[in-house]
């Protein structure tokens, strides 16, 4: 595994435009670019990376405002070392981690699970477990079906999942509110959320 670590955004777009990133893990304040032109920055920079926001501030708003962006996963500051190694470890693997009060004041899949850290305090999503496909979690989509909300639980725009899966524009919206009645959502953020408790795997 190769990690490199960037001293602010401007340096660490830069690195991501001219190579590949699994994941990028960005400080919501930083100096220079930071908020939410940086994670939009990181998002054109390296559509396909999975995003990841470190931040002191675990409002429920700036939450739903990184998911909006196209992050998959959000880690409060305070987080323990343990809480912040499984948060990682749970993203890689390809699940979300998102603050569990958050997810619990969402109103979003009420009928999924939940964790939480042994702090009370960590994101928690069904991190005891591995994360489970898409399929698994809801089985009455369509293969096609599971393969767009796959994409845009990854935070990519309906034309890169288009390109992605070789289908057009309009077939991805057609697909996407097929997702949604599933799920009983209204938006990419409220599918994420559901994602979030269910324990979904996402790449």
């Amino acid at each position: 595994m190769e990690v490199s670590i960037c001293a602010n955004c401007e340096k660490g777009v830069q690195e991501a435009s001219h190579q590949t990133f699994d994941l990028i893990l960005m400080d919501w304040h930083m100096e220079g670019l930071s908020g939410a032109p940086a994670l939009a920055a990181f998002r054109e920079a390296a559509p396909f990376a999975q995003l990841v926001v470190l931040s002191g501030d675990r409002s429920p708003a700036l939450v739903r405002s990184v998911v909006d962006l196209g992050a998959v996963g959000f880690i409060p500051k305070d987080a323990s070392p343990e809480g912040l190694m499984l948060a990682l470890r749970t993203i890689a693997s390809g699940g979300v981690y998102l603050p569990s009060s958050v997810l619990a004041a969402s109103g979003v899949g009420a009928s999924g699970s939940s964790s939480h850290g042994s702090d009370g305090t960590m994101p928690g999503t069904r991190t005891a477990m591995p994360p489970i496909d898409v399929t698994q979690a809801f089985p009455k989509l369509t293969e096609r079906q599971a393969d767009v909300l796959r994409s845009a639980l990854r935070g990519l725009p309906n034309k890169l999942i288009a390109r992605e899966l070789g289908i057009s524009d309009g077939t991805v919206k057609t697909h996407l509110s097929a997702v949604f009645r599933e799920l009983d959502v209204q938006s990419r953020t409220e599918a994420l959320y559901v994602a979030a408790k269910h324990g979904v795997r996402i790449t």
